[in-house]
Parts: structure tokens; C-alpha cells; sequence
């Protein structure tokens, strides 16, 4: 699991306006990010019960990706919050799949 401090309180990011959001769209994930002032990414990621009925799923996929976060270091990356928006697609993915499209759409 990633570390507390690399994890985005997502309630608060989405309540703030006043930052510029810039946002990418896959048929799996909408992933927004923004930039903060720290000197490491924070990271957070929201799934409904749309994806499924089952939260076993929703909890294996948000450990998925919050696992590929911490293996590939991406929270080094200085200075952004990112929020990633699981769509229902992403429930019938595989990791590797998974993995795959996150990386493709985190082009830092």
C-alpha cells in the first residue's frame, strides 16, 4: 500500500477551485491532476459501485493501483496531485492491463 503521506485526500481536492486541473480520458480511467507544492506527488483514486457490486473488486483494483504507484516511485515525481477515476470498464481488466493504462495515461 502506498505510504499516508502519498495519498491524496480527495475530499479536500475536490472542494478547492481555485487550482487549474489538467485532465486525461481513456475508456478505463479519467485521471486529473494539478499541481501542489510539495516536493512529491500525492495520489488518490476513486472508485463507485458502478465498476461492481462487489467492494472484494473495488478494494483489489484500488490496491492495484495504488501498489503499481509505490513500486514505480511515481509519487518522486515532484509537485502534483493526481486523482484517478476508475470507470466500469477497468472490472473485467487484468494488472498487467490495468497497469498498462495507467502508464499510459500518467505521461509526467
Amino acid at each position: 500500500m502506498l505510504a499516508k503521506k502519498f495519498r491524496l485526500q480527495i475530499q479536500n481536492w475536490l472542494k478547492n477551485k481555485d487550482k487549474r486541473i489538467i485532465s486525461r480520458r481513456s475508456y478505463f480511467f479519467i485521471i486529473r491532476m494539478s499541481i501542489n507544492e510539495l516536493f512529491f506527488s500525492r495520489f488518490g483514486v476513486i472508485i463507485s459501485a458502478k465498476v461492481s457490486k462487489s467492494a472484494v473488486k473495488r478494494n483489489r483494483i484500488k490496491r492495484i493501483i495504488y501498489d503499481f504507484i509505490r513500486l514505480n516511485k511515481f509519487y518522486e515525481i515532484g509537485g502534483r496531485d493526481v486523482v484517478i477515476t476508475v470507470l466500469p470498464a477497468t472490472a473485467e481488466l487484468e494488472r498487467s492491463e490495468i497497469e498498462k493504462e495507467i502508464i499510459k495515461l500518467l505521461n509526467f
